[in-house]
């Protein structure tokens, strides 16, 4: 079915645009349109529509469209412009509604299609559209511009009219585009008709450009005005653009001085720029989206300016390029997408847009097209800043990026074509080269780039940048502008990374691109933050900085040096900034100028270059600690460099004096400045060695200039060593290394409310970074310079003040007065330890500085300063030729100073670097942990310390702050003094450096034995002198510390102390000491002590140097040498420490002051009494008692009561350890020798009592053993064998084993008849002895043996009751009363085999004589006349019995032993009983170690020793044959294997068999001395004799047994004076004992001990006894380990004893059932008993 005629019309009518904003104006005939559809009707003719719209007709829109459609659908001609004009004219009209100018245009443009040419209604019809609303309307632009283009068809004859139409085209352009100016006000319908309006007037316009470009009939003014009118849309478009930017936030605020009248929250109109224009970041996904970007109304105007524009450069003139660059430069600024690397082979994933891509093209065809030198011209004078507003900045920075955008281009030219120089085949092919299509279309360019080179462009840019950077304008368009500068930088980097190796460069085009380099740093270092503080440039990190300026400079920046071609170079460069980058930037700054040469003579800048360096004040900042550390290396190594070139060094030395004193005089301190003080000390001794020599004087003089030089570098150095480093008072408090942990403070200001997140990134880094770098007198150099650094504690436990010690070798800095101070001893150092020694002007030069240290060690008002003089004071020793040297090595390796340090607390804990340093030579690493900030002390703004007490508070204001600050630093509270200052601890690293240790000096002596004035001599006494003054007037604990505790170790080197001069400073030194101990005044100037010391830890220091000056007391008066005693006597009532070192000290007086010692012993024994209740001092007074009684002079007038003292004292631990329940408080091998050192003082000095006054003492010995027991039934074992023992030596001092004497073999010598010695024998047990009774088979002759614990008892006894001849002998005994005449002769002879038997004798002793024959007559035989009867002739026999029984208490009834009736287990028992031995026996090893002995091989070699050690030998002990040795313990050796000889000593106790090494024979042909090893390595105590000249390691002798070694040694170094007989040389000797890990301190020696020679032997045969004790305990409780009793031999045999005892039956004591007289039966009948 046919549709309705109104559907078909309608369907042919075109179909108007819906309005969202209008209403028709005939709504009223939609009312009146029934809801059924009407039937259709017949079409009208077209006439009938003229007709029917003719005037004065009103216009219908429903004819009118029906006659567009009837003119387009009709072949016949349509009516002339007569009929048609005046319904046009109606329809078009501007008041007309506007569906109704709809169809009148679209009925133009059907008329006038209707028409094949002109026919003069193309006047009306322009006119018509000219006459037209400019409104841009949705409805009627299109049909409007379809009339227009018909019009444009019916006119294309006539020339010239497209410039009216493209003029009438335009303006339909600006009214359209005048809507996409404020977007808001439109729908996105109505915003994209309007684009879609705007591209389809332009294509017509385009399409007149066309025609007019193939008609050349145009005037320029009337394109270039055309032209304009699209400028002007693009203007407007740039400004829309700017407005609508304004409202984002401005990372600057306004800064001082700037120009900007904006307000702060408001950018000034700029473009919208990536955040950095030469990187483009990695794309994030949402960027990888398909949706293309909305169109903009600057992307709109600006493609139909440059395609107009593209129409009219053939016909423009180039004075047009004066408007036309400009406007280009400032949408190049608009757009400015941030550039890819420069490279051909990088690849684009962040394409440029369109319209910047066709904007790119102009600008290029423009610049290398007729015209470049014109546009090149203009470019010029637009990269100047502009004399217009603001706005017109975007031209400028349009430039710079067109300049960029052509570099660029000639830079990739150049890369691409690079790629094929040199690419050729040797046949002259061109060879294969893998190149893209990027590489062949730069390479292919046809035009001309060579006005774009990079030494060019740089020229011209930099005029401009220092233009910018100069004018006074908004910072935001001024950094835009130079950011474009910065880019073109870094792409010019960029093409040199991507050049060929082999590239040298250019030196012009390094000069101009660093000229432009350096003027951008210039402006950066103008940047200031908020608070006024430097920018922060991060170069680890550009993309972090604040702005996007200083994000593109710090990507420059942080390139490496060596890839960056600049002049000048880059870290001169960096220098210009270093205030904005961070200490790790700078330090690599300085580093890369000292690697690149530009820091040393081979650069002609190099002394200007250290010129800006050391005047730098940003690279000397406190808060630089690597960057300090780094100049001073480079100083260091310059100096190095120039060090043998004296015309370059002396300049540089002159620059470096000038820049420390102005760093130490007007900056203050300067903490890490070793190198400068150690250059400047070397400067003296350079200069001084530089000097010629005076042909009158034979000496060196210096020039003049230099003699200045050095004279000023001498004041400069004692001048800042006097001077003081701040207030280093009480109320100054330096924490630890342990608690602190010192944070330089960011450069980064506190409170930027835009910069808070880069600030705290920047922050922590610093902090990273300089954490690593402790920082102890910061603090305090921070006090002097008067600026306020606090720290605010993480919690509030962190502000309490930590007391834990300070390692100086991990916490110290340089600070000025010490530094100067090592620039002192430098000199010094290289003046007296080097081969300058022999030089009489250096030397004494040398002695002019150790004056000068002198002078500042009483002087110097800091500490530190005079701790820094006295650690190289102490350190210097003399060898025996009394050379000067400095000791390094065995400083402190006996661990004395250590010790005493623990004492006061200033000992280094084991788990440090510092504590492992003496058992390992480290640190760890160890790893070192990093501490939390410490609070700081206060200041106020002028530099003064806050008043005490009054408390620093935290603003009111403080918590109300944003949070992007980052957190102020409060002050802490300080309102109780705080603990002083820690400034040494040992052991110790000292921050100076010696050029030469432990070697002797060549020239240098501290005493000349040849007499005064032939040589310079180091003025020791001096140094005395100011320890003296120390000691008596020092007000600082921390010296006088140092002193007391490093004092007795050098003291212990006598050589460095000889001399008149010295030896009075040596007393004056022990009065001052002896004075303040008795008066109690020693220390009592100190200003502040730590917490828990008094003075009297100052005076227990004190005893130990005392203790060393017993060496010295030669050098004493004798009043003095009771004073010293007296003052030791008065230490003993000091704490325990003070004790033991006085006892030591008293044990030496022992053998040293023998007199004064004799006068006060008694006064001792009474002090000992008092204290020997504590058992830690038990060991050590009985080592006191056990020394003196060696010494038998000491005692020689004891009486009764002093002896009692004594034993007293011994057995006061006895009653201690014997306590029920009391458990030793100190180690159980401790305690076990201790109790068995408490018997052999008893045994010893009993025996020392005279014979007949020891009865007296046994009574109370007897109360004190028997009150040691108390609470027992029995007395314990050894209590016994001390009875057994007393019961011995009471009455008489018989040796504890009887002797083999002529007597004996007589006696025992039995007839020829009779084998047999005895012809009888009985044993009885009595009580703790064993009774053996045997008669001989000489007539009359009795054996009587007691076998006791204590040792064995034997009589030779004849009765007289046995006449000498038997009846019918015709043998009488001739034996008898011979042999009791040469009883003490010996039997055996001497070794000669020569008998003491006078020869009258020899055959009454002869075993082998013949019998006699002629015997006498049997009765009346010999007549002897004159006897008694008693000795007539007569068989006697005599039974042991009867001896026992006339010496038995018989007829007692109380048996007083028991008869052993089973004598067969009497052999076995005698066998074992007499193998023990009945004194303790010891074996001991003596070993020499020759000059330079190391290796336990040579040392076992050796066959001699020096002429000291042999006297040592002499003393020690007798030298005793072993071949048939039987009364002395041989120890194990062998007369044939180890040699006939060996030194022992023995007395009633004990004996000692030293196995020394010398003595026995040396096997070639054994490698390893392993006869000789076999005994001494077996020994638990070996004595070594170490003339070696290096310490003796405890493991040197590698053996299982390895337990204590006593070394001696000489006080002073030289191993070549060892084997000379020089009795001064050798007149004291150094003790010291090595024990074995675990072993407690047992031993009177303590670290070391100093021993004349003439007392050695008796004191190192003493230690050795005591060693051995204990060495024997220790191992037998398997290292201290188990708690085992360790058994005597006296208390093993008492052991045996008892065993037997019980093995014994025991005899009937039952009672008898008789009474009365009968009952005595039983007692009476003694056959049962004897």
């Amino acid at each position: 079915m046919a549709p309705p005629a109104q559907d078909a019309e309608s369907s042919t009518r075109p179909t108007a645009r819906a309005r969202s904003n209008t209403t028709s104006l005939f709504s009223w005939r939609n009312k009146a349109r029934p809801d059924a559809p009407a039937p259709a009707a017949p079409l009208p003719s077209v006439d009938e529509l003229v007709q029917a719209l003719a005037p004065p007709a009103v216009p219908s829109l429903h004819h009118a469209r029906q006659l567009v459609h009837a003119l387009s659908a009709s072949s016949i001609p349509p009516p002339g412009p007569a009929s048609f004009n005046p319904i046009l004219a109606g329809l078009c009209d501007p008041t007309a509604p506007v569906p109704l100018q709809a169809v009148g245009f679209d009925l133009l443009a059907s008329y006038l299609a209707s028409f094949s040419a002109v026919n003069g209604v193309e006047s009306a019809a322009f006119t018509m559209l000219l006459s037209a609303s400019p409104v841009w309307n949705a409805e009627v632009w299109e049909p409007r511009l379809r009339a227009l283009s018909a019009l444009a068809q019916v006119d294309s004859d006539v020339p010239g009219r497209e410039l009216a139409y493209m003029g009438l085209a335009t303006s339909w352009i600006e009214s359209a585009f005048e809507g996409l100016l404020a977007p808001e006000k439109l729908g996105s319908g109505e915003k994209a008709e309007r684009e879609r309006a705007i591209e389809k007037v332009s294509d017509f316009v385009d399409a007149m450009n066309d025609k007019l470009k193939r008609l050349f009939t145009a005037r320029e003014n009337e394109l270039a005005g055309l032209l304009g009118r699209y400028a002007d849309l693009v203007e407007r478009a740039l400004s829309s653009s700017s407005r609508a930017s304004e409202s984002t936030t401005s990372p600057f605020p306004d800064q001082p001085g700037s120009s900007n009248t904006t307000t702060p929250t408001k950018s000034p109109p700029a473009h919208r720029r990536h955040p950095s224009s030469t990187s483009i970041p990695l794309l994030s996904p949402s960027s990888l989206s398909s949706t293309p970007p909305p169109k903009l109304p600057i992307d709109v105007a600006l493609l139909m300016y440059l395609k107009h524009l593209s129409f009219q450069l053939a016909v423009l003139t180039p004075i047009h390029l004066e408007t036309i660059l400009p406007l280009l430069f400032r949408c190049l600024a608009h757009y400015a997408h941030p550039l890819p690397r420069l490279s051909l082979d990088a690849n684009h994933p962040h394409p440029a847009p369109p319209v910047e891509k066709r904007l790119r093209k102009t600008l290029y065809q423009l610049f290398t097209g007729p015209f470049a030198s014109s546009c090149t011209l203009v470019l010029r004078r637009h990269l100047r800043p502009p004399d217009s507003p603001v706005p017109h900045t975007q031209t400028s920075l349009g430039a710079f990026r067109a300049a960029r955008n052509m570099l660029r281009t000639a830079l990739l030219s150049r890369l691409a074509k690079a790629k094929f120089t040199g690419s050729y085949t040797p046949s002259g092919a061109p060879a294969h080269i893998d190149a893209g299509p990027d590489v062949m279309k730069y390479a292919c360019l046809k035009e001309d780039l060579s006005a774009w080179e990079t030494a060019r462009v740089c020229r011209a840019l930099h005029a401009p940048v220092k233009a910018w950077i100069a004018l006074e304008a908004d910072r935001e368009a001024k950094e835009a502008v130079l950011e474009e500068a910065v880019g073109v930088v870094k792409d010019i980097l960029q093409e040199v990374d991507e050049r060929p190796e082999d590239d040298e460069g250019d030196v012009e085009e390094a000069g101009a691109l660093g000229q432009v380099l350096y003027q951008l740093a210039l402006y950066a270092d103008t940047l200031r933050t908020q608070d006024g503080l430097p920018l922060p440039l991060p170069l680890k990190h550009p993309t972090t900085a604040a702005t996007p300026f200083t994000r593109s400079l710090a990507s420059v920046l942080a390139r490496e040096s060596d890839d960056t071609p600049t002049d000048p170079s880059l870290p001169m460069i960096l220098l210009v900034v270093a205030d904005h980058i961070t200490d790790e930037d700078t330090a690599k700054l300085v580093r890369s100028l000292d690697h690149q040469h530009e820091l040393s003579p081979i650069s002609p800048d190099w002394l200007a270059n250290w010129s800006n360096i050391l005047t730098h004040a940003a690279l000397h900042a406190p808060e630089r600690p690597l960057t300090r550390a780094r100049v001073l290396r480079a100083l260091e190594n310059a100096y190095a460099t120039v060090k043998d070139m004296a015309p370059y060094r002396k300049p540089f030395s002159d620059l470096i004096l000038e820049f420390w004193r102005s760093r130490v005089f007007d900056h203050g301190e300067q903490e890490e400045g070793d190198i400068v003080w150690h250059i400047l000390g070397e400067e003296v001794v350079l200069r001084t060695a530089e000097a010629q020599v005076d042909e009158a004087t034979n000496e060196p003089a210096l020039d003049p200039a230099d003699h200045d030089a050095v004279d000023a570098i001498i004041d400069f150095l004692a001048t800042v060593a006097s001077g003081s480093s701040g207030r280093e008072d009480d109320s100054v408090y330096v924490p630890s290394v342990q608690t602190l942990s010192p944070t330089s403070q960011s450069p980064v200001p506190q409170g930027s409310p835009v910069l808070s997140r880069v600030q705290s990134e920047y922050a922590i880094q610093s902090r990273e970074k300089e954490s690593s770098m402790p920082s102890v007198i910061s603090i305090l150099s921070s006090f002097s310079a008067g600026k306020s650094q606090t720290h605010l504690p993480e919690s509030p436990h962190e502000s309490q003040f930590d007391t834990k010690i300070a390692l100086p070798s991990e916490a110290q800095k340089i600070i000025n007065s010490v530094g100067a101070v090592m620039g002192l001893i430098s000199i010094f150092t290289q003046l007296a330890f080097t081969p300058r020694s022999l030089l009489q002007h250096d030397l004494a030069l040398a002695v002019r500085m150790f004056h000068t240290l002198v002078h500042l060690l009483r002087t110097a008002s800091c500490p530190r300063a005079r701790l820094t003089i006295l650690q190289f004071m102490m350190r210097l020793r003399a060898d025996r030729d009394h050379r000067l040297f400095y000791v390094e090595e065995a400083y402190d390796r006996h661990g004395h100073i250590r010790y005493l340090a623990s004492l006061i607390g200033r000992a280094a804990p084991n788990g440090t670097k510092e504590g492992e340093r003496l058992q390992s030579e480290e640190p760890a690493p160890e790893v070192r942990e990093l501490r939390k900030p410490r609070p700081s002390v206060p200041q106020e703004r002028n530099g003064r310390l806050p008043s005490r007490g009054r408390a620093v508070h935290k603003s009111a204001s403080a918590s109300s702050r944003s949070r992007s600050r980052a957190n102020p630093r409060v002050p802490i509270t300080i309102t109780s003094a705080k603990p002083p200052r820690i400034l040494w601890v040992a052991p110790e690293v000292p921050t100076f450096s010696v050029v030469q240790v432990d070697t002797p000096s060549e020239g240098l002596i501290s005493y000349d034995p040849n007499g005064p004035g032939l040589r310079i001599v180091l003025p020791i006494s001096s140094y005395l002198s100011a320890l003296v003054d120390i000691i008596l007037e020092e007000r600082d604990w921390e010296v006088l510390s140092y002193v007391l505790c490093h004092l007795p170790n050098q003291l212990a080197n006598k050589h460095l102390f000889c001399g008149p001069k010295t030896r009075k400073e040596i007393m004056e030194l022990l009065r001052a000491l002896c004075s303040g101990i008795s008066s109690g005044n020693l220390a009592h100037n100190i200003e502040s002590w730590p917490p828990s010391l008094k003075p009297r830890d100052a005076q227990g220091l004190a005893y130990h140097t005392l203790s060393v000056l017993l060496s010295y007391r030669r050098y004493l008066e004798p009043q003095l040498h009771h004073a010293l005693v007296e003052v030791f006597l008065a230490g003993l009532s000091g704490q325990q420490s003070t004790i033991k070192c006085c006892l030591h000290a008293l044990t030496l007086s022992a053998f040293e002051l023998q007199p004064s010692m004799t006068r006060y012993l008694s006064k001792i024994l009474e002090k000992l009494a008092q204290i020997m209740s504590n058992p830690v001092m038990a060991v050590h007074i009985l080592n006191f008692l056990s020394m003196v009684a060696a010494v038998p002079a000491l005692y020689a007038n004891f009486t009764e009561s002093d002896f009692k003292m004594v034993f007293g004292v011994a057995l006061q631990y006895l009653q201690h350890h014997n306590r029920p329940g009391g458990a030793p408080t100190m180690s159980w091998a401790l305690s076990q020798h201790v109790r068995i050192i408490c018997y052999y003082v008893v045994y010893i000095w009993f025996l020392a009592v005279k014979l007949p006054d020891r009865p007296r003492h046994v009574r109370f010995i007897t109360r004190q053993l028997l009150l040691a027991n108390e609470g027992r039934t029995e007395v314990d074992e050894p209590t016994e064998v001390c009875f057994d023992w007393l019961a011995r030596y009471t009455y008489a001092s018989a040796d504890p084993r009887p002797a083999s004497s002529l007597l004996n073999d007589l006696v025992m010598n039995p007839r020829l008849h009779q084998p047999e010695a005895a012809v009888s024998e009985k044993t009885w047990i009595v009580g703790n002895s064993v009774v053996t009774i045997r008669a001989l088979a000489r007539l009359g002759w009795l054996e009587v043996v007691s076998r006791r614990p204590s040792g064995s008892t034997k009589f030779l006894c004849r009765t007289e009751n046995v006449p000498m001849v038997g009846p019918g002998d015709v043998d009488p005994d001739f034996v008898s009363i011979p042999a009791s005449l040469m009883m003490d002769r010996s039997p055996r002879g001497d070794a000669s085999g020569k008998s003491d038997v006078p020869e009258e004798l020899q055959d009454i002793f002869a075993t082998d004589r013949e019998s006699d024959t002629s015997r006498p007559d049997p009765i009346t035989g010999y007549v002897w006349s004159g006897t008694a009867p008693s000795q007539r002739r007569k068989d006697v026999a005599v039974d042991p019995s009867f001896f026992a029984l006339q010496l038995s208490p018989y007829p007692d009834t109380h048996a007083r032993g028991r008869l052993v009736t089973d004598h067969s287990m009497l052999p076995a028992f005698f066998r074992t009983l007499d193998r023990m031995p009945v004194i303790d026996t010891h074996k001991v090893g003596i070993m020499y170690v020759a000059p330079g002995q190391t290796q336990e091989e040579e040392i076992l070699r050796n066959n001699h020793g020096s002429p000291a050690y042999t006297r040592f030998l002499e003393g020690i002990g007798r030298l005793i044959n072993l071949r048939g040795q039987v009364d002395v313990y041989a120890g194990g050796l062998e007369p044939d294997e180890d040699g006939e000889y060996a030194y022992a000593w023995w007395d009633d106790i004990g004996q000692i068999l030293y196995h020394t090494a010398t003595l026995m024979p040396t096997d070639p042909e054994d490698k390893y001395s392993t006869n000789k090893k076999r005994h001494i390595g077996n020994d638990y105590v070996r004595i070594v004799w170490n003339d070696s000249g290096v310490p003796y390691r405890f493991d040197t002798l590698r053996t299982e047994f390895q337990f204590v070694n006593i070394v001696i040694e000489p006080h002073s170094q030289g191993t070549i004076a060892a084997f000379s007989d020089n009795r001064h040389e050798h007149e004291y000797f150094k003790v010291t004992v090595q024990h074995a890990p675990g072993m407690t301190e047992f031993t009177p020696i303590g670290d070391f001990k100093l021993i004349s020679a003439e007392n050695l032997p008796l004191l190192v045969r003493q230690l050795s006894l005591l060693a051995d004790w204990f060495a024997a305990v220790f191992q037998h409780t398997q290292n201290d380990t188990i708690q085992v009793e360790v058994t005597t031999n006296w208390r093993s045999r008492l052991q045996a004893i008892r065993r037997f005892q019980a093995s014994v039956p025991a005899p009937d004591t039952s009672e008898s059932p008789v009474e009365g007289i009968m009952a005595q039966e039983i007692f009476r009948d003694f056959s049962s008993t004897y």
